[in-house]
Protein backbone atom coordinates (compact mmCIF):
# COMPACT_ATOMS: atom_id res chain seq x y z
CA UNK A 1 0.00 0.00 0.00
CA UNK A 2 2.81 1.88 1.16
CA UNK A 3 4.53 2.26 -2.70
CA UNK A 4 1.24 2.16 -4.17
CA UNK A 5 0.86 5.58 -2.92
CA UNK A 6 4.41 6.78 -3.48
CA UNK A 7 3.24 6.04 -7.07
CA UNK A 8 0.42 7.44 -7.44
CA UNK A 9 1.89 10.63 -5.70
CA UNK A 10 4.74 10.93 -7.97
CA UNK A 11 2.60 10.08 -11.13
CA UNK A 12 0.31 12.88 -9.99
CA UNK A 13 3.13 15.24 -9.91
CA UNK A 14 5.48 13.99 -13.12
CA UNK A 15 5.86 10.50 -14.84
CA UNK A 16 8.68 9.40 -13.28
CA UNK A 17 9.62 7.96 -9.92
CA UNK A 18 12.50 9.73 -8.25
CA UNK A 19 15.49 7.16 -8.04
CA UNK A 20 16.07 7.49 -4.19
CA UNK A 21 12.27 7.34 -3.35
CA UNK A 22 12.30 3.78 -5.01
CA UNK A 23 15.03 2.81 -2.79
CA UNK A 24 13.91 4.61 0.53
CA UNK A 25 10.66 2.82 -0.15
CA UNK A 26 11.79 -0.49 -0.11
CA UNK A 27 13.77 0.50 2.83
CA UNK A 28 10.70 1.72 4.98
CA UNK A 29 8.73 -1.53 3.63
CA UNK A 30 11.22 -3.88 4.58
CA UNK A 31 12.01 -6.09 7.42
CA UNK A 32 15.15 -5.30 9.49
CA UNK A 33 16.88 -8.17 7.69
CA UNK A 34 16.15 -7.19 4.33
CA UNK A 35 17.23 -4.01 5.62
CA UNK A 36 20.53 -5.00 6.66
CA UNK A 37 20.79 -6.63 3.35
CA UNK A 38 20.19 -3.49 1.22
CA UNK A 39 22.52 -1.81 3.16
CA UNK A 40 25.11 -3.86 2.98
CA UNK A 41 24.89 -4.38 -0.49
CA UNK A 42 24.91 -0.31 -0.99
CA UNK A 43 28.42 -1.08 0.80
CA UNK A 44 29.77 -3.32 -1.23
CA UNK A 45 29.27 -0.69 -4.25
CA UNK A 46 30.26 2.06 -2.40
CA UNK A 47 27.19 4.04 -2.34
CA UNK A 48 26.21 6.15 0.93
CA UNK A 49 24.16 4.40 3.71
CA UNK A 50 21.13 5.84 5.54
CA UNK A 51 22.02 7.10 8.96
CA UNK A 52 19.10 8.73 10.42
CA UNK A 53 15.24 8.26 8.48
CA UNK A 54 12.63 9.89 9.24
CA UNK A 55 9.19 7.76 9.06
CA UNK A 56 6.65 9.34 6.47
CA UNK A 57 4.23 9.39 8.70
CA UNK A 58 5.20 10.08 12.35
CA UNK A 59 8.45 11.84 11.59
CA UNK A 60 10.34 10.07 14.63
CA UNK A 61 13.81 9.53 13.49
CA UNK A 62 14.97 5.74 13.04
CA UNK A 63 18.62 4.92 13.44
CA UNK A 64 18.91 1.40 11.64
CA UNK A 65 21.97 0.52 13.84
CA UNK A 66 21.10 -3.37 12.99
CA UNK A 67 21.94 -2.75 8.97
CA UNK A 68 25.18 -1.62 9.84
CA UNK A 69 26.33 -4.96 11.88
CA UNK A 70 27.66 -7.06 9.03
CA UNK A 71 29.73 -4.17 7.18
CA UNK A 72 33.97 -3.84 7.85
CA UNK A 73 35.60 -0.98 6.42
CA UNK A 74 39.51 -1.40 5.65
CA UNK A 75 42.16 0.94 5.32
CA UNK A 76 46.01 1.63 5.03
CA UNK A 77 47.47 4.72 7.28
CA UNK A 78 51.05 5.16 7.69
CA UNK A 79 53.05 5.52 10.81
CA UNK A 80 56.23 7.63 12.09
CA UNK A 81 58.41 5.40 10.39
CA UNK A 82 56.27 6.38 6.97
CA UNK A 83 54.91 2.17 6.86
CA UNK A 84 52.10 1.23 5.32
CA UNK A 85 50.00 -0.19 8.10
CA UNK A 86 46.63 -1.88 7.65
CA UNK A 87 43.55 -1.77 9.75
CA UNK A 88 40.07 -3.39 9.23
CA UNK A 89 37.53 -2.87 11.90
CA UNK A 90 33.30 -3.41 12.01
CA UNK A 91 32.26 -0.22 11.25
CA UNK A 92 29.77 0.37 13.80
CA UNK A 93 32.48 0.82 16.80
CA UNK A 94 35.35 2.46 14.39
CA UNK A 95 36.31 5.76 16.02
CA UNK A 96 37.08 8.41 12.91
CA UNK A 97 36.67 11.62 12.55
CA UNK A 98 33.58 12.43 11.06
CA UNK A 99 32.37 15.60 8.36
CA UNK A 100 28.93 16.92 8.67
CA UNK A 101 27.52 18.97 5.55
CA UNK A 102 24.26 20.30 5.04
CA UNK A 103 22.75 23.38 3.92
CA UNK A 104 20.08 26.28 4.72
CA UNK A 105 17.92 27.25 2.08
CA UNK A 106 17.37 26.65 -1.28
CA UNK A 107 21.24 26.22 -3.35
CA UNK A 108 22.11 26.43 -6.42
CA UNK A 109 25.35 24.27 -5.92
CA UNK A 110 24.63 20.68 -5.60
CA UNK A 111 25.97 19.38 -2.28
CA UNK A 112 26.07 15.86 -2.85
CA UNK A 113 28.03 16.00 -5.95
CA UNK A 114 30.72 18.36 -3.94
CA UNK A 115 30.78 15.65 -1.32
CA UNK A 116 31.42 13.10 -4.51
CA UNK A 117 34.72 15.29 -5.42
CA UNK A 118 35.90 14.97 -1.82
CA UNK A 119 35.99 11.23 -1.60
CA UNK A 120 36.05 9.35 -4.92
CA UNK A 121 35.93 11.34 -8.14
CA UNK A 122 35.20 8.33 -10.17
CA UNK A 123 32.08 7.43 -8.26
CA UNK A 124 28.80 8.71 -7.57
CA UNK A 125 28.75 8.06 -3.48
CA UNK A 126 25.74 10.20 -2.80
CA UNK A 127 23.30 10.69 -5.46
CA UNK A 128 22.45 14.11 -6.88
CA UNK A 129 20.41 16.12 -8.58
CA UNK A 130 22.71 15.93 -11.95
CA UNK A 131 22.53 11.59 -12.16
CA UNK A 132 20.80 10.27 -14.88
CA UNK A 133 17.06 9.47 -13.68
CA UNK A 134 16.90 12.42 -11.35
CA UNK A 135 14.55 14.96 -10.97
CA UNK A 136 13.30 18.29 -9.35
CA UNK A 137 10.61 16.65 -7.11
CA UNK A 138 11.41 13.50 -4.56
CA UNK A 139 9.05 12.80 -1.69
CA UNK A 140 11.48 11.10 0.95
CA UNK A 141 14.76 12.21 0.93
CA UNK A 142 14.07 15.23 3.04
CA UNK A 143 15.24 14.75 6.72
CA UNK A 144 17.34 11.57 5.92
CA UNK A 145 20.88 11.30 6.94
CA UNK A 146 23.24 9.58 4.52
CA UNK A 147 26.84 8.41 5.65
CA UNK A 148 29.90 7.05 3.79
CA UNK A 149 33.49 6.84 4.60
CA UNK A 150 36.65 7.62 2.99
CA UNK A 151 39.05 4.61 3.38
CA UNK A 152 42.97 5.98 2.29
CA UNK A 153 45.01 3.46 0.33
CA UNK A 154 48.35 4.40 2.26
CA UNK A 155 49.21 6.76 -0.91
CA UNK A 156 50.81 9.81 -1.14
CA UNK A 157 47.42 10.76 -3.51
CA UNK A 158 45.12 10.09 -0.95
CA UNK A 159 42.59 13.26 -0.12
CA UNK A 160 42.54 12.21 3.68
CA UNK A 161 45.27 10.29 5.75
CA UNK A 162 43.03 8.36 7.84
CA UNK A 163 39.72 7.28 7.60
CA UNK A 164 36.96 9.52 7.85
CA UNK A 165 33.51 9.43 7.75
CA UNK A 166 31.05 11.92 5.70
CA UNK A 167 27.81 12.70 6.69
CA UNK A 168 25.24 14.22 4.59
CA UNK A 169 21.54 15.86 5.34
CA UNK A 170 19.04 16.24 2.69
CA UNK A 171 17.07 18.74 2.20
CA UNK A 172 16.40 22.55 4.16
CA UNK A 173 18.63 21.79 7.87
CA UNK A 174 16.16 24.22 9.43
CA UNK A 175 13.23 22.13 8.69
CA UNK A 176 14.88 19.39 10.41
CA UNK A 177 16.51 20.72 13.74
CA UNK A 178 16.64 16.86 15.36
CA UNK A 179 19.09 15.48 12.80
CA UNK A 180 20.92 18.79 12.79
CA UNK A 181 21.81 18.77 16.54
CA UNK A 182 22.60 15.44 16.76
CA UNK A 183 24.67 15.64 13.87
CA UNK A 184 26.90 18.82 14.81
CA UNK A 185 27.34 17.87 18.12
CA UNK A 186 28.80 15.04 17.03
CA UNK A 187 31.36 16.49 13.96
CA UNK A 188 34.42 16.91 13.99
CA UNK A 189 33.71 19.39 11.28
CA UNK A 190 30.72 21.31 9.83
CA UNK A 191 30.16 21.98 6.66
CA UNK A 192 27.07 24.45 5.36
CA UNK A 193 25.72 26.00 2.29
CA UNK A 194 23.57 28.60 1.95
CA UNK A 195 23.37 31.77 -0.41
CA UNK A 196 23.97 34.38 1.75
CA UNK A 197 24.60 35.12 5.13
CA UNK A 198 21.63 37.83 5.82
CA UNK A 199 18.95 35.47 5.86
CA UNK A 200 19.99 33.01 8.01
CA UNK A 201 22.73 35.11 10.58
CA UNK A 202 21.10 33.68 13.39
CA UNK A 203 22.04 29.69 13.04
CA UNK A 204 25.56 30.89 11.25
CA UNK A 205 26.22 32.81 14.37
CA UNK A 206 24.90 29.81 16.68
CA UNK A 207 27.68 27.81 14.97
CA UNK A 208 30.38 30.52 14.52
CA UNK A 209 30.29 30.68 18.51
CA UNK A 210 30.39 27.27 18.47
CA UNK A 211 34.13 25.81 19.46
CA UNK A 212 33.57 22.89 16.18
CA UNK A 213 35.28 23.74 13.42
CA UNK A 214 33.15 25.92 10.62
CA UNK A 215 33.07 26.11 6.93
CA UNK A 216 30.47 28.16 5.18
CA UNK A 217 29.94 27.71 1.56
CA UNK A 218 27.55 30.63 0.25
CA UNK A 219 26.42 30.30 -3.39
CA UNK A 220 26.45 33.48 -4.43
CA UNK A 221 29.93 34.60 -3.48
CA UNK A 222 33.27 34.53 -5.80
CA UNK A 223 35.67 34.68 -2.89
CA UNK A 224 38.23 32.32 -2.59
CA UNK A 225 38.92 30.45 0.54
CA UNK A 226 39.39 32.66 3.68
CA UNK A 227 40.41 31.79 7.57
CA UNK A 228 37.53 34.24 9.44
CA UNK A 229 39.06 33.23 12.42
CA UNK A 230 40.68 30.18 14.12
CA UNK A 231 39.24 27.43 12.86
CA UNK A 232 36.26 29.19 10.90
CA UNK A 233 36.23 29.13 7.03
CA UNK A 234 34.55 31.20 4.30
CA UNK A 235 34.57 29.68 0.56
CA UNK A 236 32.50 31.40 -2.56
CA UNK A 237 30.69 28.98 -5.37
CA UNK A 238 29.98 31.44 -7.18
CA UNK A 239 31.24 30.87 -11.34
CA UNK A 240 34.05 28.99 -9.70
CA UNK A 241 35.93 25.91 -11.31
CA UNK A 242 34.53 22.87 -9.76
CA UNK A 243 37.80 21.18 -9.10
CA UNK A 244 39.63 24.75 -7.57
CA UNK A 245 36.58 24.61 -5.15
CA UNK A 246 37.08 21.28 -3.87
CA UNK A 247 40.57 21.78 -3.58
CA UNK A 248 40.39 24.82 -1.41
CA UNK A 249 37.87 22.57 0.78
CA UNK A 250 39.98 19.79 1.03
CA UNK A 251 42.43 21.49 2.38
CA UNK A 252 40.17 22.94 4.64
CA UNK A 253 38.65 20.05 5.86
CA UNK A 254 42.20 18.68 6.50
CA UNK A 255 43.70 21.85 8.67
CA UNK A 256 40.45 21.15 10.64
CA UNK A 257 40.90 17.77 11.34
CA UNK A 258 44.32 18.58 12.29
CA UNK A 259 43.12 20.84 14.87
CA UNK A 260 40.80 18.70 15.92
CA UNK A 261 40.23 15.64 18.73
CA UNK A 262 36.73 14.82 18.27
CA UNK A 263 35.89 11.49 17.00
CA UNK A 264 32.87 9.82 15.89
CA UNK A 265 31.49 6.32 16.42
CA UNK A 266 28.52 5.33 14.46
CA UNK A 267 27.01 3.28 17.61
CA UNK A 268 26.93 5.91 19.96
CA UNK A 269 24.05 7.78 17.75
CA UNK A 270 22.04 5.42 19.61
CA UNK A 271 22.57 7.49 22.62
CA UNK A 272 20.52 10.31 21.78
CA UNK A 273 16.65 10.41 23.33
CA UNK A 274 15.33 11.67 20.30
CA UNK A 275 16.16 8.66 18.10
CA UNK A 276 14.23 5.18 17.71
CA UNK A 277 17.00 2.36 17.39
CA UNK A 278 15.76 -0.41 15.17
CA UNK A 279 17.70 -3.29 17.64
CA UNK A 280 15.85 -1.74 20.55
CA UNK A 281 12.52 -1.15 19.30
CA UNK A 282 11.89 -4.72 16.95
CA UNK A 283 11.87 -8.52 18.02
CA UNK A 284 13.21 -9.89 15.58
CA UNK A 285 16.66 -7.69 16.49
CA UNK A 286 16.61 -8.05 20.10
CA UNK A 287 16.25 -12.34 19.41
CA UNK A 288 18.78 -12.18 16.75
CA UNK A 289 21.26 -10.32 18.89
CA UNK A 290 20.74 -11.75 21.75
CA UNK A 291 21.45 -15.07 20.18
CA UNK A 292 24.44 -13.46 18.60
CA UNK A 293 25.74 -12.38 22.28
CA UNK A 294 25.61 -15.77 23.57
CA UNK A 295 27.39 -17.86 20.84
CA UNK A 296 30.06 -15.02 21.46
CA UNK A 297 30.36 -15.57 24.93
CA UNK A 298 30.67 -19.17 24.58
CA UNK A 299 33.86 -18.56 22.78
CA UNK A 300 35.48 -15.58 24.56
CA UNK A 301 38.94 -15.99 26.16
CA UNK A 302 39.24 -19.49 24.55
CA UNK A 303 42.37 -20.66 22.17
CA UNK A 304 41.08 -21.66 18.73
CA UNK A 305 42.10 -25.47 19.21
CA UNK A 306 39.95 -25.43 22.18
CA UNK A 307 37.33 -23.81 20.44
CA UNK A 308 37.43 -26.34 17.74
CA UNK A 309 37.62 -29.47 20.20
CA UNK A 310 35.00 -28.53 21.90
CA UNK A 311 32.27 -27.18 19.31
CA UNK A 312 33.71 -28.74 16.42
CA UNK A 313 35.15 -32.28 17.16
CA UNK A 314 34.69 -33.60 14.14
CA UNK A 315 36.41 -31.13 12.66
CA UNK A 316 39.76 -32.59 13.91
CA UNK A 317 41.01 -36.54 14.87
CA UNK A 318 37.60 -37.85 13.83
CA UNK A 319 37.36 -36.13 10.40
CA UNK A 320 40.74 -37.20 9.88
CA UNK A 321 40.19 -40.86 10.61
CA UNK A 322 37.00 -40.61 8.50
CA UNK A 323 38.99 -39.41 5.88
CA UNK A 324 41.66 -41.89 5.88
CA UNK A 325 39.09 -44.56 6.02
CA UNK A 326 36.44 -43.28 3.38
CA UNK A 327 39.94 -43.21 0.73
CA UNK A 328 40.68 -46.73 1.44
CA UNK A 329 37.07 -47.96 0.82
CA UNK A 330 36.93 -46.08 -2.58
CA UNK A 331 40.48 -46.72 -3.57
CA UNK A 332 40.22 -48.86 -6.61
CA UNK A 333 41.52 -52.50 -6.87
CA UNK A 334 43.59 -54.51 -9.55
CA UNK A 335 40.57 -57.10 -9.18
CA UNK A 336 37.55 -54.58 -10.34
CA UNK A 337 36.70 -54.62 -13.72
CA UNK A 338 35.89 -51.29 -15.53
CA UNK A 339 31.79 -51.60 -14.75
CA UNK A 340 32.45 -51.94 -11.11
CA UNK A 341 34.75 -48.63 -11.22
Amino acid sequence: TFLQELLMMNYRVRYTVHPMDVQMAVFHCADVFLKQLMVTKLSQCQFALPLLVPDPFTRQIEFPLWTFRQINKSWKIRNTNNESIRQTQPIYKTQTPMVFFFRFGSVSSSKSQLMNSLINEKHDTFFHRNCPGSSRTRVLMDGVVEITWFCPSGSDNDKFTDCVAFCNLHGDAGDHEKQLQILTEMSSVNVVLLPRLDRNAERIHNLFQNKKPLICLFTQDETTVTETNKGKFKIGLKDRNQSDVSEELRRAINECLSESSSTFRLEDVSKHSDVRVDEEDDDDCRRGRAAAQQMMSLLEKKDLTEIKESFLPHQGKLWHQWSQKNRELHRPRGDEIEMEI
